[in-house]
């Protein structure tokens, strides 16, 4: 399956095949051997579509995890220097529950 980018143009793109039977000018039918047969998939995307496989790329090559973050809350939590703010986190589960019933 193919996939074509537009950078210019919002609609998707269609094929035109002549249909076996439909009629051509001077009102002739169309042969069979005049249609065109499509067999390869394909895809037209927007511009949107091509920023959205854009930020997808970039995003891809950003580690999953935070190692300087990790580093530096493990060694807080060695010398005894990490907090934990329970209110803050009950405030977030919150938030987010509701953002949840939102949905």
């Amino acid at each position: 399956m193919s996939i074509n980018i537009k950078k210019t143009s919002s609609k998707v793109g269609h094929n035109s095949t002549a249909k076996s039977g439909a009629s051509t000018k001077g009102g002739q039918k169309a042969s069979s051997s005049n249609v065109e047969k499509n067999t390869a998939d394909s895809v037209d995307l927007t511009a949107t579509a091509t920023q959205l496989q854009q930020i997808e790329n970039s995003l891809a090559d950003l580690p999953i995890i935070d190692e300087i973050r990790v580093a530096t809350v493990n060694q807080s939590i060695k010398e005894g220097r990490y907090t934990i703010d329970n209110e803050k986190i009950a405030d977030r589960i919150i938030a987010s529950e509701k953002d949840i019933k939102k949905s």
